[in-house]
């Protein structure tokens, strides 16, 4: 007989079952207990192999006894054994996950796990996380500092995708005796597959659904000392108003030349570095014509109320023409900015050559 856990084991991780396997017959009788409780387990139909039913509990002293038969019916030497499960120095836990449980999003919206503290074995946890999609969806993690670490698809999301997030991190040590005291699992769902195109040069912003143009509306981008940045945004928040001053995100301060400290309306976020699209009827004349404002995109009052209303958080934004690029520095969703052959390179377990 034999043991998935070896005798007088001490710290032993909890996270995975306890295992008796008899090599050359059946197992006739186990009994298992911590700290002096009996454990629970089950023997599997071919009688060779007993699991206990589910991992194992935290600062526990287990006992191990089994007997066993050979093929010829003979008893075989029992086992008897003794080991110790680990004490965490502290625990982990998910603290929470973006998109949230039951959320419907874009196709562009990349996945987020947020930690409760920082991990320094990052390879044992992401072992322990996976991304089930109902269509077969190429990703791969990339971690974005300690405490967070994000999923994206090599390509946008296929529309009505259902993902399921599990992270399996019940025992796993994260580092220095942190370990995570239960596991974690979320669902979420790809909703209609619509994106934006903005064009700085042209002044406008392009909507498309399912790959057909839905709306084109006349826009204002960021005039060329304050640059719309380009590349791939994703809307992150909807807000109805939202009070906006210029030195919130590094523009100018009060008394300075172009100072403002004003409430919009009709906004959708789509950096956190301060670049909304939004509805400003002050710059209507200039929307479809030149470019005014200081990042954000201008839209009619009519135009960024359907806007606001169309957008599902998660809907890609492509800023074309300007002469600054959007960066990982410009937010929490910031993912289509690595090109995809870094961005696997962020994974714990990628191979390096």
């Amino acid at each position: 007989m034999s043991s998935s856990i070896p005798n007088a084991a001490q710290n032993q991780a909890p996270g995975d079952p306890l295992v008796l396997t008899a090599q050359k017959g059946q197992l006739t009788s186990v009994s298992v207990t911590a700290n002096g409780k009996p454990v629970a387990g089950t023997l599997d139909p071919s009688g060779t192999k007993w699991s206990t039913n589910g991992p194992l509990d935290f600062g526990a002293k287990y006992q191990v006894q089994a007997k066993a038969r050979d093929g010829k019916g003979r008893t075989t030497e029992p086992l008897n054994s003794s080991f110790k499960t680990a004490v965490p120095t502290e625990t982990l836990a998910v603290e929470r996950t973006w998109p949230a449980e039951g959320q419907t999003v874009g196709v562009a919206m990349p996945i987020s796990i947020y930690f409760d503290k920082p991990v320094q074995d990052r390879a044992a946890v992401e072992r322990n996380l996976s991304v089930e999609a109902s269509v077969p969806t190429e990703g791969s993690f990339h971690w974005m500092s300690d405490e967070r670490v994000n999923w994206r698809p090599k390509e946008f999301w296929k529309a009505g995708t259902d993902v399921t997030v599990k992270a399996d991190l019940y025992g796993v040590d994260a580092g220095g005796g942190v370990m995570a005291d239960r596991n974690f699992q979320t669902h979420f769902k790809i909703g209609r597959d619509q994106r934006s195109v903005g064009d700085v040069n042209a002044h406008t912003l392009t909507v498309y659904q399912d790959g057909k143009e839905i709306r084109t509306m006349p826009a204002s981008f960021g005039r060329p000392v304050y640059p719309t940045q380009y590349g791939i945004h994703v809307a992150s928040e909807k807000a109805e108003s939202v009070r906006m001053r210029s030195d919130s995100w590094g523009g100018p301060a009060r008394g300075q030349a172009g100072f403002y400290d004003e409430v919009l309306h009709n906004n959708v976020r789509i950096s956190n570095n301060g670049e909304y699209i939004h509805s400003n009827p002050d710059t209507v004349g200039a929307q479809g014509s030149s470019n005014v404002s200081h990042g954000c995109v201008n839209l009619s009052t009519a135009n960024g109320n359907w806007f606001m209303n169309f957008t599902q958080i998660g809907d890609p934004v492509d800023i074309r023409g300007s002469s600054r690029p959007l960066t990982p520095a410009d937010g929490d969703i910031s993912d289509w900015t690595i090109p995809w052959e870094e961005y696997v390179k962020g994974s714990a377990l990628h191979e390096k050559p």
